[in-house]
């Protein structure tokens, strides 16, 4: 196998990323308590834009894909402004980003959740142990099972993250499916 540079351009798909490094995404639960990321999300994601490619954090499509505190959002205007200003600052640094698109499903809690629902996941099952809320730590629920018709409206929330996300100046999106997580 041949040597290969880390610090050479790589091609992916329509992006020439300047290195080959790869930030992966990595939690930091520092938005608002209603997902917008602020000037902290923009230094943080600024200061390493000397990476080839940055994964946001993991970033909910909906009020119902919240599962932890003080996670961003990219379902509305204002989230989509704050997102914008974290783009824009990894751009002007030369960088490149996508945004990791996230439903976190039976993760979730109610205390998280609009009007205090139960989560939903594809079957009514309880993940083990706890989760942390607002208020600390959890027992998790056990969920309530998507309905057949519900399944058009997921797929509408990722739809519309990854519009806004492209609207925010994202260079693309990435979409979470590990950890237990709705798709998953």
């Amino acid at each position: 196998m041949p040597d290969i540079d880390l610090f050479s351009p790589l091609q992916l798909g329509p992006h020439t990323l300047k290195n080959r490094f790869v930030m992966a995404p990595l939690t930091r639960n520092r938005a608002s308590r209603d997902g917008v990321p602020g000037r902290l999300q923009m230094e943080y994601y600024q200061q390493r834009a000397s990476a080839g490619l940055i994964l946001s954090e993991a970033t909910c499509i909906s009020p119902e894909a919240v599962g932890y505190p003080f996670t961003p959002g990219i379902w509305n205007g204002i989230q989509v402004g704050g997102w914008a200003e974290v783009t824009a600052a990894v751009h002007s640094e030369g960088g490149k980003i996508f945004c990791q698109l996230w439903h976190v499903g039976r993760v979730s809690h109610p205390d998280l959740q609009p009007d205090g629902q139960l989560p939903v996941a594809p079957s009514a099952i309880a993940p083990t142990g706890e989760t942390f809320t607002y208020e600390g730590a959890k027992p998790f629920v056990t969920p309530r099972a998507l309905e057949t018709a519900e399944l058009p409206g997921i797929v509408n929330a990722y739809r519309s993250a990854a519009k806004n996300a492209l609207a925010a100046g994202f260079d693309s999106v990435e979409i979470h499916a590990a950890n237990g997580y709705l798709l998953d």
